[in-house]
């Protein structure tokens, strides 16, 4: 199974629900700028979207190598996604080994998800020795005339 790389742009509070109304959403967008002062209760914002993911790349029978977890960033421009607009968001990653099927339905599932502002998935090799480093040592050159070996 080929490794690959998941970064996500997340929204910082949770989406609103369907028929909530307009002055609601204004009061969520209030208790988001304050919720987004505080550092650890960001991570209760996004930690059901992490774990979704992992959830879905275990399913498929994939292995969940590690997440990293970045703060609230400000975007570099508004973007918009899902009939809404960002100008903050929270970049996360996640690294795991899924197969080119399973990656098929992640994409998809992440492009519909209302918590996911932006993502992208690098694939990072086919093989663990590619994705480690790992290689084997080329043989020393053989000594020609006249040419002297460092010692």
């Amino acid at each position: 199974m080929p490794l690959y790389d998941l970064v996500c742009i997340s929204r910082l509070t949770k989406p609103l629900a369907l028929g909530e109304k307009v002055a609601e959403s204004a009061t969520a967008k209030a208790v988001g700028s304050v919720l987004s002062s505080n550092t650890g209760m960001l991570s209760d914002a996004v930690k059901p979207l992490m774990r979704t993911v992992a959830l879905r790349v275990l399913d498929s029978g994939g292995v969940v190598r590690g997440f990293q977890k970045s703060s609230e960033l400000d975007l570099p421009y508004r973007m918009r996604r899902h009939q809404e607009t960002f100008s903050q968001g929270l970049t996360w990653a996640m690294q795991f080994d899924a197969s080119p099927r399973a990656m098929a339905g992640l994409r998809r599932d992440l492009s519909f998800d209302e918590r996911v502002i932006r993502f992208s998935v690098v694939k990072l090799g086919d093989s663990l020795r590619e994705c480690t480093g790992a290689y084997t040592v080329p043989a020393p050159p053989k000594p020609r005339r006249g040419m002297k070996l460092p010692k």
